[in-house]
């Protein structure tokens, strides 16, 4: 009976400790496309601006709003931008309901240092365009 009672455990901790795990991949060369505008095709919509304030703790930023980004017309596409910024600009982006995208013009940006982290507060100042449609 004591045998049977360690296997069932043996058996039951190897049972609940295994997993499975799946991963499927499709592999393939990146589609990029470019659309050049001329200042005919966009309309000017307006000036906006835009605050964020975000943490950081040994450079790694917590709190705050995740996953806000907007869209700069493709000018700082290849900049990987930190997300206190992305939220700033999505801010100026969210004032202006018919714009298609943010033209950033300059940033205004306050730094409390703490230790092993920082708090920064940050202003955008930007200018809205929309692109027109035929």
């Amino acid at each position: 009976m004591k045998k049977i009672l360690i296997f069932s455990t043996l058996a039951l901790l190897l049972f609940v400790s295994s997993c499975t795990m799946q991963n499927k991949t499709i592999s393939g060369a990146p589609i990029e496309a470019r659309v050049n505008f001329v200042s005919s095709d966009l309309e000017y919509v307006g000036d906006v601006t835009g605050s964020a304030t975000q943490y950081y703790v040994l450079g790694i930023p917590y709190g705050g709003r995740k996953f806000h980004t907007a869209s700069t017309g493709g000018l700082l596409s290849a900049v990987n931008l930190d997300r206190a910024y992305n939220n700033a600009l999505y801010d100026a982006l969210s004032q202006k309901a018919d714009a298609d995208f943010v033209l950033p013009i300059s940033s205004d940006s306050k730094t409390e240092y703490s230790f092993l982290g920082k708090k920064v507060t940050l202003k955008v100042r930007a200018k809205a365009f929309k692109i027109k449609t035929k």
